[in-house]
């Protein structure tokens, strides 16, 4: 056929990163709307109706452009809407304020133990309050004034008498788990109905949480006839130490419970605020330690962003989205299959849904990954065939064992993620555990990294977390004469690995790791 595009550089498949691609498109453009491809498991109705309102998966999964896709679409009022980015707003130097204002307590982990603990409940109320006050301030037609609203906004530090001390903008400075306050006290005996501690006429101390509790039930009482949306994104957690990892890993629980909290009362109070988060799903696992039933929450109010439930076939989920976005880039008047007209049927002999999706994680951002090494390497190139996917396989893999150690920093230091590249690096596509075990202690005779690691970590822990993370699968084979193969991995549903069974290399890390075939029988 007469191709309309002439080469696979022309296409416009977006960038790897959701948030990037939103803010490239201008947040409104059509072009982000009309190339999204919902995933199966997404009813966009419980969202809005906060049925769910927590988005989770692993990295590159979609959560940010399904929750920006929702954000913007359920209020096209960008006064009306607010996004939250808990790794870039909230630096380490936030954090650390914060972690300060908030003090410590003892928290039961156990019947039997007991440890030192921060609450960061409040102090995320708050600041959801907050960004509530901010969207009323920008656009007072969302709201009816009256003297709830007026109140809201007093507490909120809205008017020109300030009620108390903020500090990073938003939080009132604590002391121990009071605020001080100062000026009219009028509005919190009268209007609002709080107790407080009178220190003279002019200045009183309140528990911070009742404070909290106060604005809460002003702001159930604002009548809106707008809705407003919160987004809360990029709940992600970095080890570089461990008391920093403990108490991040408090803050994002915390949030995740402050979230749930405001959700329930605002639609039992049938006020239109909505408040939606994306969360890593490693993240939530590893809350799981602190002894919260985050997992519950996450999971009873929330979607897991999985694309492995589909058959392997061109109609897949993942290269539909391909499909999409590449139609996106095409006249209106073209009828055809882009997916048949720029892509070979076959890529070394192996089918291209099999190479395109057995090769991968599973997930949207390794497709974007696969075809824009391919167009910025080959783009004169008429198809995404041999040359252009095959001589990019290298690249393509070395990114996607990146990504893995991205994900991997929730748990290790970056010292601790270099040894366990080298443990892999060189290993065989199928192996055993005792094989990596021989392996590891092989190479920490030469490396004083590796040496530590191994001594620090179980391997077999390291497996199941490589796992987890779609890095490693199983692949043996069972049944009474050993006829029966059997391959085990994360995204295709099968939820833990069989440490004691023969373990493989995912095909899309092997060139990254250099991983060797297995010596065939009788080769020397």
């Amino acid at each position: 056929m007469d191709k309309i595009l002439k080469s696979i550089g022309e296409f416009k498949l977006g960038k790897v990163d959701g948030k990037e691609e939103f803010l490239f498109e201008e947040s409104t453009s059509s072009n982000f709307f009309d190339a999204f491809f919902m995933p199966q498991n997404v009813d966009l109705e419980q969202l809005e109706n906060r049925e769910i309102y927590f988005i989770s998966g692993f990295r590159g999964t979609g959560k940010t452009s399904l929750l920006r896709y929702f954000v913007v679409s359920s209020q096209p009022d960008e006064s009306c809407r607010s996004m939250v980015l808990f790794k870039s707003d909230i630096g380490e130097e936030k954090r650390t304020k914060l972690s300060t204002q908030v003090g410590i307590s003892l928290a039961e982990y156990d019947s039997k133990k007991m440890g030192i603990a921060q609450d960061f409940k409040s102090a995320w109320c708050w600041f959801f309050l907050h960004q509530v006050a901010l969207m009323m301030e920008a656009n007072d037609g969302c709201y009816k004034g009256d003297l709830h609203s007026d109140t809201f906004l007093r507490m909120m530090g809205f008017a020109a008498e300030k009620p108390f001390k903020k500090i990073m903008g938003f939080l009132p400075k604590l002391e121990g788990a009071k605020v001080r306050l100062s000026g009219q006290l009028g509005i919190f005996s009268g209007e609002v109905d709080l107790e407080f501690e009178n220190e003279n006429s002019t200045t009183a101390t309140v528990l911070f949480s009742e404070v909290v509790d106060a604005a809460l039930a002003c702001l159930e009482r604002v009548q809106f006839v707008k809705k407003l949306v919160v987004g809360i994104d990029e709940l992600e957690v970095f080890f570089f130490y461990q008391e920093q990892y403990s108490r991040d890993l408090a803050m994002v629980r915390d949030l995740i419970f402050s979230v749930d909290r405001l959700n329930q009362r605002f639609r039992m109070k049938k006020q239109p605020i909505i408040l939606v988060a994306a969360i890593r799903k490693e993240v939530v696992d590893a809350i799981g330690v602190l002894g919260q039933e985050v997992n519950r929450v996450v999971h009873d109010r929330g979607v897991n962003l999985t694309w492995h439930h589909a058959q392997r076939s061109l109609n897949h989920p993942l290269i539909e989205m391909i499909r999409r976005k590449m139609k996106a880039s095409l006249p209106d008047s073209y009828s055809g299959d882009p997916i048949v007209d720029f892509f070979d049927d076959t890529i070394d002999g192996e089918a291209l849904d099999s190479f395109l999706l057995d090769r991968s994680f599973y997930r949207p951002r390794d497709m974007i990954w696969r075809l824009t090494f391919a167009q910025k390497s080959f783009p004169k190139e008429t198809k995404f065939g041999r040359k252009a996917l095959g001589d990019t396989e290298s690249d393509y893999s070395a990114q996607l064992w990146s990504e893995i150690e991205y994900e991997l920093s929730a748990s290790f230091s970056v010292e601790e993620i270099e040894a366990i590249t080298a443990i892999f690096s060189g290993i065989r596509r199928v192996f055993f555990l005792n094989d990596l075990s021989n392996l590891a202690q092989g190479k920490s005779k030469h490396s004083d990294a590796i040496k530590s690691f191994i001594q620090a970590h179980s391997l077999a822990d390291l497996c199941r977390t490589l796992y987890s993370h779609g890095a490693l699968g199983n692949d043996f084979r069972t049944g009474t004469t050993g006829n029966v193969s059997r391959n085990r991995w994360i995204f295709r549903g099968d939820r833990s690995l069989i440490v004691d069974q023969r373990m493989t290399l995912n095909p899309a890390l092997r060139k990254a790791l250099s991983a060797i075939d297995k010596r065939k029988r009788g080769s020397r």
